[in-house]
């Protein structure tokens, strides 16, 4: 499906959960929930194109959906923090809308509640901050400069896993005692893809952050500055490790901790990587020296 130029993907278990809805008489909420969804990423898009960030296309999820867009905003704290909030910041406006003119009388009847009702819940739910949700996009471009961008994605991930267990073991609770009034096969449903959805953020987050590296140095070499931190570490720390304290908006100093405590050499981030492609990610940075 194509709009304005972008494609928008719904993937299978977004239209396992509409026909759940559906089998279960709740056909116009599945509507509802789509039109609301596709306006969600639309916020999303609009967000990223206001940074001149190109928009690849939409995908769509049962916790909402995902704006595939290019990855050089990913991890800078102004953009990443913008972009990831518009959608359920256009949740919560329409929420308030919608309840004030229900309040003055001038919409009524269960759709108009219906659609608030979504759109709170909506919005409260991809604020939790996890990945894939929004709120763990937002919690990341606010952590990822202190405690670097891999690392902090594989935390707000293992956060996310827990939450899709949570809501596995939810349902199937639910579905066993019989209490049908939120549809555990929704739970379930949920859980399983935030599982998954959370191990593909792993799989991406070092992907990009190799790019972001390659791309820190052209704009090191292009303003002939670059704000900077630096850490020490003992001899036998594996590449891998400092891979993982590297931060995407600043340019990294790496000291060799040697013996009585001297340093012995201070490595460029660019000389890690390096070293990682030569040797692998297991090699001990003392090994560099």
């Amino acid at each position: 499906m194509q709009l304005r130029g972008i494609t928008i993907r719904i993937h299978p278990t977004f239209v396992g959960l509409l026909l759940i809805c559906a089998l279960g008489g709740l056909a116009v909420r599945a509507i509802i929930v789509f039109g609301i969804v596709i306006l969600h990423e639309l916020f999303h898009v609009l967000a990223a194109r206001g940074y001149g960030i190109k928009v690849k296309s939409i995908e769509l999820y049962p916790y909402g959906g995902t704006a595939v867009l290019e990855d050089t905003f990913e991890g800078k704290r102004k953009e990443e923090t913008v972009i990831a909030f518009a959608g359920p910041a256009f949740n919560f406006a329409l929420f308030l809308l919608l309840q004030f003119l229900r309040w003055e009388g001038i919409l009524n009847g269960e759709w108009v509640l219906e659609v608030v009702k979504i759109n709170f819940w909506l919005a409260c739910f991809n604020l939790i901050p996890v990945m894939p949700l929004d709120g763990g996009r937002i919690a990341r471009a606010f952590f990822s400069g202190t405690f670097g961008f891999v690392k902090t994605t594989k935390f707000l991930a293992a956060g996310g896993k827990w939450v899709g267990g949570i809501f596995v073991l939810l349902g199937f609770a639910l579905q066993g005692f019989g209490y049908y009034l939120y549809e555990p096969p929704l739970f379930i449903v949920l859980g399983v893809f935030f599982w998954i959805g959370s191990e593909k953020e792993i799989a991406k987050a070092k992907i990009v952050f190799l790019k972001q590296l390659c791309r820190k140095k052209e704009q090191l070499l292009n303003k002939g500055l670059m704000r900077s931190n630096s850490f020490t570490v003992p001899r036998d720390t594996p590449l891998r490790r400092i891979m993982d304290e590297l931060a995407s908006d600043r340019y990294s100093l790496i000291n060799v901790l040697g013996r009585k405590d001297k340093i012995e050499k201070t490595f460029s981030e660019t000389e890690i990587v390096q070293g990682m492609m030569d040797r692998g990610l297991e090699c001990k940075v003392g090994d560099l020296v």
